[in-house]
């Protein structure tokens, strides 16, 4: 006798890529991951994006879409993501990308598979010593050769307070003053902060 197991509908997928670094609280990478935890989002560091390609039909299958999300490194983590769900003919729906830092270059090339495209970055800096020059502030996109997709960019300049706003305040300007906000993005209700159903 056979075991018949119940069809599912392909579902949407969300992945989320964190900056590389601490993800505890008071750092940068703990509003994203809280936030993205909270919308059931599957969160991981920039370097998983190595081992992910490996494992990503074991994880999800085949999903309908995929949106996905990064900050600083993640960021690039998440293009490339994009790149190898393009080969393997799965929909990106959504790349958020909340102030890529290159090592190299000052554009961020995208791959001309993705639906749609968000990309809010500084050019003030960072706080952290560590990120001195270029490697503190975030880079425009480069659409891809066929340009079907949507590319939204926006430089944020400071605080409505008038704060400049810095590389570790990123994910907070994402959250509570970018035209398309990170929470919606997710699928967050604004009121609660919750998931939506």
């Amino acid at each position: 006798m056979r075991i018949q197991l119940p069809q599912t509908e392909p579902k949407d997928c969300r992945i989320v890529f964190h900056g590389a670094g601490p993800a505890g609280p008071g750092w940068a990478n703990f509003l994203l991951v809280e936030s993205a935890r909270r919308a059931g989002a599957a969160v991981f560091p920039p370097s998983a994006v190595l081992i992910l390609p490996l494992l990503f039909s074991r994880l999800w299958g085949k999903p309908k879409a995929v949106s996905l999300f990064g900050y600083s490194r993640g960021a690039v983590s998440a293009v490339r993501l994009s790149r190898f769900l393009a080969k393997e003919k799965i929909l990106v729906s959504l790349l958020y990308l909340i102030d890529p830092i290159l090592l190299w270059g000052t554009l961020l090339p995208l791959p001309s598979a993705v639906e749609k495209t968000f990309c809010c970055f500084q050019r003030n800096g960072a706080r952290l010593r560590l990120l001195v020059g270029h490697f503190g502030k975030g880079v425009r996109c480069q659409e891809g050769r066929k340009a079907k997709q949507l590319l939204e960019e926006e430089e944020a300049v400071c605080f409505p307070d008038g704060r400049p706003i810095q590389h570790e305040d990123m994910v907070k300007y994402a959250l509570e003053h970018a035209r398309f906000r990170l929470g919606e993005a997710l699928g967050l209700d604004p009121g609660t902060g919750a998931a939506r159903r």
